[in-house]
């Protein structure tokens, strides 16, 4: 018979950054109970990282008390292979249940063998463990991972080889020709963890069972990672309709609708991008990063993830002249609060580079002298009916995605040949328009328009605050802000006193 792991507090917290809502834990505890569910997987154990993860990302030991309390049902913890080692694992599992904990251990086939050491440590210390090996749509076809499977005899010490389809691309008919050579060289019980990119989670999670999987994973409207998972309610319903378990349609319809506010809020499921990395076995991690800002719409995320040659030649632009000072325009709501005292700021001081880091504000900068540049990041491109005279350069990121032909203009655009001061969030405006401040050696930069957030209402903004501060931290050189701001580490001064 099979068996049921819903997945909603570890998968779906990538969503809400691994913090639920008391009152939320409460009821979904409440309502699962009661519910045909055999295991409920409710987070990761890690060492601690950088930034701020949730309650449900390092499951502190008052917190699984809490939980063990609330249900007889089993729980499983995950860990990631990547991100521990033999000597973490003590300190990992110390304070845990043993016979109510299921530990899971997520890897990549690359690392099958050291995964395997530390789940034949974890299971001497009298646990059942799991292997969730990932990207199964790469491995259909991949004869060393059968031939390791055969060799490691797995089922000595781990209850349950979990498949994971982490693109979402992995087809019924292969997922059957993977599961059938699996069984040809080991004994090892098997999971699915279906996600939803191509809309395939149920037909493979049927194809999975027919074939004599034996653990099924789910989550509450199907809320995960990317373009989410086998939805639970949906699950439970077919079952109940094939008389396969016993299902209280009004308790899951509690259970779900406890759900219903936060699908709402973070949007998860499938859409056009999602299907474009499933069908191309793209991560799904790309495509969540590029929509937690509104700098890319879903047709720029779709052009960037299935990338094609780009033969537009345009100049690069390297080392400038040098220019004392420079102003980067952003996209706050300062800018039209003190936009008079900005324009004569800049009537005063003509000589003064503007860099606008958005299409947001340039119209109302068209009358000025003074030199304007544009740092087209993003989608910004795509944005654009017309080419604007007041500008004089439009700079793109390296790498750029293609222009549009109506506007293309060879000797307006330019190209950043590199960005050198940052590792990361390259395709930012603001990590843009700074290279170009550098690349003018300008000895004062200037800043207007990067206000910060005073509350954090969602994810989004608390992604774009992380990400323009780290920018900011980054820079070498000394960045003074003429309008408020929430920003640190910028020297800080006021527009009224420069006029």
């Amino acid at each position: 018979m099979i068996k049921l792991v819903d997945c909603t507090l570890r998968d779906g917290g990538y969503y809400t950054n691994w913090d639920f809502d008391k009152n939320l834990i409460k009821k979904y505890f409440k309502y699962i109970n009661q519910l045909p569910i055999d295991i409920i997987e409710i987070g990761y154990r890690n060492k601690t990282k950088e930034g701020y993860l949730g309650e449900f990302f390092y499951l502190p030991q008052n917190t699984i008390k809490k939980l063990n309390k609330s249900t007889e049902k089993k729980l499983s913890i995950m860990l990631n292979a990547k991100d521990c080692n033999l000597k973490d694992l003590d300190n990992l599992l110390k304070d845990l249940n043993k016979e109510k904990t299921i530990i899971r251990i997520a890897t990549a086939v690359e690392k099958l063998e050291t995964t395997f050491l530390l789940a034949k440590e974890i299971n001497k210390k009298g646990f059942q463990v799991a292997i969730n090996i990932m990207y199964i749509s790469k491995i259909v076809n991949n004869n060393l991972f059968f031939e390791k499977l055969k060799k490691l005899k797995l089922e000595n010490n781990v209850f349950c080889l979990y498949l994971v389809d982490s693109y979402g691309s992995i087809l019924p008919m292969d997922l059957e020709k993977l599961i059938n050579k699996i069984k040809k060289v080991s004994n090892i019980e098997l999971g699915f963890h279906g996600h939803n990119n191509l809309e395939m989670a149920l037909i493979n999670t049927l194809t999975a069972v027919k074939n004599k999987v034996k653990y099924i994973d789910s989550t509450i409207l199907g809320m995960g990672r990317g373009a989410g998972n086998l939805k639970t309610e949906l699950f439970l319903t077919y079952l109940k309709s094939q008389k396969k378990k016993n299902v209280n349609l009004k308790t899951l319809g509690k259970l779900t609708e406890l759900f219903v506010p936060l699908k709402k809020q973070y949007e998860w499921g499938t859409n056009l991008a999602y299907m474009v990395s499933g069908s191309y076995t793209l991560p799904q991690k790309e495509v969540m990063d590029a929509l937690k800002v509104n700098r890319y719409s879903l047709a720029g995320i779709v052009d960037s993830l299935h990338k094609e040659e780009n033969k537009q030649n345009i100049k690069k632009l390297t080392q400038e002249n040098s220019v004392n000072s420079c102003i980067i325009i952003g996209g706050g709501e300062s800018i039209d609060n003190h936009l008079n005292s900005i324009k004569q700021f800049l009537r005063k001081n003509k000589k003064i580079t503007i860099i606008h880091s958005t299409s947001k504000y340039i119209n109302k900068f068209k009358k000025l002298s003074n030199n304007q540049l544009f740092a087209v990041a993003g989608d910004e491109l795509t944005k654009l009916d017309k080419i604007y005279t007041h500008i004089s350069k439009y700079i793109l990121e390296p790498n750029f995605k293609r222009i549009k032909e109506e506007l293309f203009d060879k000797n307006i655009f330019y190209e950043l040949e590199n960005i050198n001061f940052i590792n990361k969030y390259k395709d930012s405006p603001l990590t843009i328009s700074l290279q170009i401040a550098s690349n003018l050696n300008c000895k004062e930069i200037f800043l207007v328009g990067f206000d910060g957030y005073s509350e954090l209402k969602n994810k989004k903004d608390f992604y774009l605050m992380e990400e323009n501060q780290t920018i900011i931290n980054s820079f070498d050189k000394p960045l003074i802000s003429l309008t408020e701001t929430k920003y640190k580490n910028l020297l800080q001064k006021s527009i009224y006193s420069q006029i």
